[in-house]
């Protein structure tokens, strides 16, 4: 997407104009008096949403098209889509200098957690086959699924598409909107933190995209929570981008930097250390085939 294009996003929503035109302003008119913009801006930015294709022109003014679904809808997160959760990004970059210098990021919006679902589950189909594939390979045998901070359940879905008993666990606010979304889909919902720990023992424990949001402290509190999950001679899987493959690690890491509390772009020798130090064995990386991701796992030692 054209930079402009994100950019003029971002100001169309930080001036109530995006509001105001997916609720009942439906002239430029309307929109300068509900938002408090001049009617150039107005008149401009009712005109460049429909450029874009956000708006339909009308007789009587304009009308909101399909593509303005991902604003539009609150409860269906296949509607939402990647672009809100695009324009949240934006923000953390433009604070990122005020990241720098108090090392605290800035609030983030109501529907940050709902706008983060919706990207993830619209995320690319061959790659969600693709780091289920990775994840399988580790363990062939596996029979139960554990997906950890399993978000909108995109992977969780795939895993059961594929004849697995499989748990997504991950916290309140995210299973919350969740369970109209997998409400009737063959995947148990578990309410908790998994940082905290998880209920039951599953022969897979699986992680997308997790470990570098996360502070390296708290990947190993997290991995050693998760050796309990993991059934004796069972196999937890990251699938996530690490700092040795990634084509600009810098980027990687300035951009969790700009996202996150405490994460960053971590290497293969950082999972080691975590996956020692919970106690699992033979770590070892692949590339998932396809995307940019790398697969990284190890076991939990038989008769354990």
């Amino acid at each position: 997407m054209d930079y402009r294009e994100l950019l003029f996003l971002r100001a169309v929503r930080e001036t109530g104009v995006l509001d105001a035109v997916v609720t009942d302003a439906d002239t430029v008119d309307a929109v300068a008096e509900e938002t408090g913009v001049t009617e150039r801006a107005a008149s401009i930015g009712v005109e460049t949403l429909c450029d874009l294709g956000f708006l339909h022109r009308t007789d009587e003014g304009f009308e909101p098209t399909n593509r303005m679904l991902g604003f539009l809808s609150k409860t269906d997160l296949r509607s939402v889509g990647s672009l809100p959760h695009e324009l949240d990004t934006l923000d953390d970059w433009i604070a990122l200098p005020e990241t720098m210098r108090t090392g605290d990021r800035p609030t983030p919006s109501p529907d940050a957690t709902r706008n983060r679902l919706g990207a993830m589950a619209a995320l690319d189909e061959g790659d969600v086959r693709a780091a289920v594939t990775a994840a399988v390979h580790e363990h062939p045998d596996a029979d139960s699924v554990l997906d950890a901070y399993g978000g909108a359940g995109t992977f969780s879905r795939e895993f059961a598409r594929r004849g697995y008993d499989v748990t997504l666990a991950d916290t309140d606010e995210v299973i919350e909107v969740d369970e109209p979304l997998l409400e009737h889909e063959p995947v148990t919902l578990q309410a908790t933190d998994p940082i905290d720990g998880v209920d039951g023992t599953y022969d897979l424990v699986f992680c997308a995209n997790t470990a570098r949001t996360l502070s390296p402290d708290a990947n190993e509190r997290l991995l050693d929570a998760l050796y309990d999950a993991v059934a004796s001679g069972g196999t937890v899987v990251h699938v996530d981008r690490l700092r040795n493959h990634a084509e600009h690690p810098g980027l990687l890491a300035a951009e969790m930097l700009a996202r996150t509390d405490g994460g960053d772009a971590y290497a293969e020798a950082d999972f080691g250390e975590w996956f020692a130090a919970a106690g699992f064995e033979h770590p070892r990386v692949s590339d998932v085939p396809g995307t940019r991701s790398q697969a990284v796992a190890a076991d939990r030692p038989a008769n354990d």
